[in-house]
């Protein structure tokens, strides 16, 4: 018997018909439904909550039989899953088949559609910076998208860094000159921390901006320092060390060996995944941490694997080269990296440092918590499965010669109580920022100079600015436990003037404090 619909009834059909096409549109991350609106939680409807326990299978061997889509680029430091995936599709017999988990890796080198692909659902996991991280999360809160940092995959070291031709000896002679590098990129971040640790001022550091040249990635800034069309470029090795041997006179400023808790690759999963199968994101954290064990117990056996891998497009030779500039992620090296809750952490200084990149160039509108973005429970839930020895040497510091020249001198205006080495507590916040630095640049010996103007008698500013400067010294190793033999002190009194004591306002700029980054020779 045929059903009459009457007009009424096609209206509603056609409205249901509506309503579940646009639920299907926002569900698979095709329609944001913040920008019309609607809620402000993750668009998918999970949400991650990381003060509570993981909520796992009862049996350890309980797979969710989930398959994790991995974004990487083609970069050495994401070798340690791809070993233990036995190429970008996990191979038989390889340590993720064992586990009972598929892995596929997708090469995106791009990394805003790296987040992109993240936040549409694209893959599941991304690797990442934490640098550009600390944007990608801020963009990704206001959009309403939930993800966490939840494993540290290397600390770059030497890998990236800032050449010069000759006669660039220092940050500061970057001032009026051409510089290339990516922007919006870890190289960014470099040359932008690094500015930012100088002694140039803030136009300064804006004119060097304003006249940089922009590429799409850190290739190009290396090639085009080695034709002589840029003064300076950020880049990677082995381009950024071919770049400089073929420029007569030319030298690295910088790099990550100097800066060598600057630059970080970690893993990101997003809460809607996280939240369905945890389980498989703790497979794949195990995974990679045991394919970091095989290629620092077996490398030559890992190169030769990693040369294999189709469209990764990194010889086995070109591999060896490559990691003897990264510090692979063991176990260890992410239980110190992300700290305890409310610690001074090396993710929440970097995380911080980033952030503040990325406000000023308003990527970002406003700050967030550096523990929010991070999900320590993974790491806790491995406990007892690898060792907590940390397989790095303790740093070894040595004194500067005499003719050395800084990286970097800042002239900081630190205050104290009248006639007395006491810090103001105003001050202490400048100090801090100092000392933030200096953890990022673990691998530097720094000179802290006291200075005063010429009122009163020369001998008693002489001391007065030596107390100061072991003042600031001693706040130094006290918070952030720096041993002392990195920290030097010198009194200059009104021995080193920056303008004319003569007025008030040149008598205030000598009043201050110089802090000075050498390169460690011990490394």
């Amino acid at each position: 018997m045929a059903v009459k619909i009457e007009k009424g009834g096609w209206i509603m059909i056609f409205l249901v018909g509506l309503a579940l096409v646009g639920f299907s549109l926002v569900k698979y991350g095709v329609i944001d439904s913040s920008k019309f609106g609607g809620s402000k939680s993750s668009p998918s409807g999970e949400k991650v909550d990381t003060s509570k326990p993981l909520e796992l299978p009862a049996s350890s061997s309980t797979s969710d039989d989930a398959e994790v889509r991995v974004r990487v680029n083609v970069w050495v430091g994401c070798v340690g899953g791809l070993v233990a995936n036995g190429g970008l599709e996990t191979a038989p017999d390889s340590i993720f088949a064992k586990k009972g988990v598929k892995v596929s890796f997708k090469i995106i080198d791009d990394w805003t559609e790296g987040a992109s692909a993240l936040a549409t659902n694209n893959v599941d996991v991304m690797l990442t910076t934490l640098d550009v991280y600390a944007k990608d999360y801020g963009q990704f809160q206001e959009k309403g998208f939930g993800s966490h940092a939840f494993l540290m995959v290397d600390w770059s070291r030497g890998a990236d860094g800032v050449i010069g031709k000759q006669g660039i000896n220092s940050i500061e002679d970057l001032a009026g000159k051409t510089v290339a590098f990516a922007p919006y990129t870890p190289s960014h971040f470099l040359l932008w921390n690094g500015l930012k640790a100088s002694g140039l001022s803030t136009e300064q550091r804006n004119e060097i901006f304003k006249n940089a040249v922009h590429t799409k990635d850190g290739i190009e800034p290396a090639v085009l320092f080695a034709q002589e069309k840029v003064d300076a470029a950020v880049a990677w090795d082995p381009d950024m060390s071919d770049a400089v041997t073929k420029r007569q006179g030319a030298k690295k400023i910088y790099d990550t060996r100097v800066a060598n808790r600057l630059i970080a690759d970690i893993l990101v999963v997003s809460d809607r995944f996280a939240a369905k199968h945890p389980q498989t994101v703790l497979k794949l954290a195990q995974g990679w941490l045991e394919g970091v064990e095989f290629i620092r117990t077996q490398p030559a056996r890992a190169y030769n694997l990693i040369g294999t891998i189709k469209d990764f497009n990194i010889p086995s030779d070109l591999a060896k080269t490559m990691l003897e500039g990264v510090k692979l992620a063991d176990y260890a090296d992410n239980t110190s990296f992300m700290g305890t809750q409310g610690s001074n952490s090396d993710y929440a200084n970097v995380f911080g440092m980033a952030e503040d990149m990325y406000r000023e160039l308003r990527m970002i509108k406003r700050t967030s918590s550096a523990e929010d973005s991070l999900d320590r429970r993974y790491i806790k839930q491995m406990s007892g499965s690898f060792s907590t020895a940390s397989t790095e040497q303790p740093i070894e510091y040595h004194q500067p010669s005499k003719s050395a020249t800084p990286i970097a001198t800042q002239h900081r205006s630190i205050y104290f109580d009248p006639a007395s080495a006491h810090m103001s507590l105003d001050s202490r916040a400048v100090v801090d920022e100092v000392g933030g630095q200096m953890r990022a640049y673990e691998n530097t010996v720094v000179d802290i100079e006291g200075n005063t103007d010429s009122t009163g008698q020369r001998a008693y500013n002489m001391q007065l600015s030596r107390q100061r400067a072991d003042a600031v010294r001693q706040y130094l190793m006290e918070k952030y436990g720096f041993p002392g033999a990195r920290l030097r002190t010198v009194g200059n009194g009104p021995d080193k003037p920056l303008d004319s004591n003569a007025t008030p306002e040149g008598r205030e700029k000598n009043r201050r404090t110089d802090i000075k980054l050498y390169a460690n020779p011990g490394q």
